[in-house]
């Protein structure tokens, strides 16, 4: 459903903050069901966030209060989720396994409160040492902003909840997600601005990576207007993500250096012309993708199943520049050619399943929105919101 309705206060705003546009959709979640019940866009100048950081605040804020007007004109809405809104983020997925001392007793709550605490401490200790290596960045420096869990093994069987089970050994795959503690504060000044409370901040990186089935192993390449990121997701973990120097604007520039000519031109043409601006493009990002996953990997299997999102994802001429690279004489370890796939999940909001590919960051944020804060709710969801508490 993508129409107009009446706001209940216990509507949501998903708000998407990008260099050219804000994007907002005021949603109303139901058991198996998510309705947007209105949606509203606003342009924003250049100069108010570059290269991922935010110039203009004041600028930032009142674009989006124009926008808040579109889609909750009586101010009913008092919850928002927002993406990150910085080029550093951290996404971090470990397994930690633990034997049981009790192994013929149910489990308890308070031994189930241990137990996801000693995991998710482990966690946070190995994440904040890799990030210390990528990166300048200590402990101090680094703002946890969501945690999640990506499954659950008792004696080597998947389930869904762990109380009032007897098992005697457990596997738990934990997801963290931090970015440097002076942006989140940036964040909440926004949060702050608009006299509105942040549920949680939902990054690109984490939520484009969820709307693939836990089977699909995915490269996943987000190139836009300012920015470029890439990610692998293997099972149900994201194992890292990294954003980039090198985005579309390149290849408009190219463009418009040699032909003053319109944007929205250049896209309608860019399939059958500009090739001398098109191969200039791609050789820098050919060497910036091998670097990339050679980062990344660090010597894993890179899946053959990738994914780019916007108009890329039609493109065929970046397909079939990336069906050509040699992955494996850059020494990167890759099974079989190229795939490209599509998202698993499926739209019923017809409005923007139209548009969708130009919408994926804030459709999938809703996405991830309703399943962590609405669907399949559980204790061990609810201790590990209190054992993150606890550690902030």
């Amino acid at each position: 459903m993508f129409e107009k309705k009446e706001l209940w206060t216990s509507n949501i705003a998903i708000i998407d903050i990008w260099s050219y546009k804000i994007k907002i959709a005021n949603c109303k979640f139901k058991k198996d069901e998510i309705d947007i019940v209105w949606y509203s866009e606003k342009r924003q100048e250049q100069d108010i966030l570059i290269n991922w950081e935010i110039w203009d605040l004041k600028a930032i804020c009142e674009n989006l209060k124009i926008a808040f007007n579109k889609v909750d004109k009586e101010n009913k809405i008092k919850k928002i989720i927002l993406n990150s809104i910085t080029s550093d983020v951290f996404l971090f997925s470990n397994k930690i396994s633990i034997d049981r001392e009790n192994k013929d007793k149910e489990i308890s709550k308070e031994e189930l409160f241990h137990i996801i605490k000693s995991a998710e401490l482990e966690c946070i200790e190995k994440a904040i040492k890799n990030i210390r290596l990528k990166t300048w960045y200590i402990k101090d420096d680094l703002k946890i902003i969501s945690s999640y869990i990506n499954h659950i093994f008792l004696d080597s069987v998947q389930v869904k909840d762990l109380i009032w089970k007897k098992w005697k050994s457990i596997s738990i795959s934990i997801t963290n997600i931090y970015i440097p503690s002076d942006k989140y504060d940036t964040i909440e000044e926004v949060g702050k601005i608009l006299n509105k409370e942040i549920i949680t901040i939902i990054p690109e990186e984490y939520s484009i990576a969820k709307i693939f089935d836990e089977d699909n192993d995915v490269v996943i390449i987000n190139i836009w207007n300012s920015n470029t990121s890439i990610s692998i997701k293997k099972s149900d973990e994201i194992i890292w993500t990294t954003k980039v120097n090198i985005w579309m604007n390149d290849l408009f520039k190219k463009i418009k250096d040699k032909k003053i000519i319109p944007t929205e031109k250049i896209i309608k043409e860019i399939e059958n012309n500009f090739s001398e601006e098109k191969e200039l493009f791609l050789d820098t990002f050919k060497e910036c993708l091998l670097t990339w996953l050679t980062d990344i990997l660090d010597w894993k299997v890179c899946p053959y199943k990738f994914f780019i999102t916007w108009w890329w994802w039609k493109s065929i001429f970046i397909k079939d520049f990336l069906k050509e690279v040699n992955f494996v004489k850059s020494w990167i370890k890759i099974i079989k050619q190229v795939e490209f796939i599509d998202p698993d999940f499926s739209l019923n909001t017809d409005e923007l399943e139209k548009i969708w590919t130009n919408n994926i960051n804030i459709i999938s944020m809703i996405f991830v929105a309703y399943k962590v804060f609405y669907d399949e709710k559980s204790l061990i969801k609810d201790i590990l919101k209190e054992v993150i508490s606890e550690y902030k």
